[in-house]
């Protein structure tokens, strides 16, 4: 039974890539007061139109690190800002043709952006990368279906800007062009089949952040994160090293919203 929990070379490469712009990031800005931790809940809803859908159950727990703020410097107007987050949480699967199912979700999301400070609107471009894995292999529905590991990469270009309304309200507000989207089936978890992978070109999605400052260390959040995907290409796998089948990705779309609470050093 395979389970990789793994990523494969370009996207370990975008991922480190984040992880260490976002590390230098905090050894510059060390007692700037901009860095926050976060933590928040989530609704999360993925729907593939009249297949199946996932809904969060009863909600997904995320934790991270993020740098929105920097410290302001009329020398250099030039910012650097980015997105650490962790997720993971409980997910009930609902299809019209294999019945219910209840799964694990785990998620991660990096994302560090280029923005040029106009006093309270800093506009920035950037790059995403969003990995999420669907850990239901092993499993049966309530039909009695077999079920399988999946997991989702996206690479993407996360265009939008920061908006200081005053010194307390904080919005940041992006549309992400997705340059390139993986769905890895590890169907090798159901004897006799092979794993197939789908590649995804056409997408976007928005991301918006209402942020509210509580005092000089804490603070609260709200956000609203969508997702709209097309059908990806198609791809070939066997079954009993005999019988070859073509499978393909429907269209879909992901909704997130959520509250959280950060706290800046």
């Amino acid at each position: 039974m395979s389970r990789a929990h793994c990523l494969n070379g370009g996207t370990m490469k975008t991922f480190k890539l984040l992880l260490s712009l976002a590390l230098l990031q905090i050894s510059l800005n060390t007692g700037a007061n901009s860095t926050s931790l976060t933590f928040d809940l989530s609704h999360y809803y993925y729907d593939e139109p009249n297949f199946m859908n996932d809904e969060s159950d009863p909600f997904f727990v995320s934790a991270g690190i993020k740098n929105w703020t920097p410290k302001i410097d009329p020398k250099n107007e030039v910012k650097f800002l980015y997105t650490l987050e962790g997720t993971s949480g409980s997910a009930s699967y609902t299809s019209v043709s294999t019945g219910t199912l209840d799964k694990d979700y785990y998620k991660f999301r990096g994302e560090a952006y280029l923005g040029y400070g106009l006093g309270f609107l800093t506009p920035f471009i950037g790059l995403g990368y969003r990995w999420l894995y669907d850990d239901s292999g092993g499993q049966r529905s309530s039909t009695g279906a077999f079920s399988y590991d999946r997991k989702s990469e996206y690479v993407y270009l996360p265009i939008g800007a920061v908006l200081r309304l005053n010194k307390n309200v904080l919005v940041k507000g992006n549309v992400n062009y997705l340059l390139n989207g993986t769905q890895t089936s590890y169907l090798s978890d159901v004897p006799g089949f092979t794993d197939i992978e789908n590649d995804q070109t056409s997408g976007w999605g928005t991301d918006i952040t209402v942020d509210y400052a509580l005092n000089e260390k804490f603070g609260m959040y709200l956000f609203s994160r969508y997702w709209d995907i097309d059908k990806s290409d198609t791809a070939t796998g066997t079954f009993a090293n005999v019988l070859i089948f073509q499978a393909f990705e429907p269209a879909n779309t992901t909704t997130e919203y959520g509250i959280g609470f950060s706290y800046r050093f």
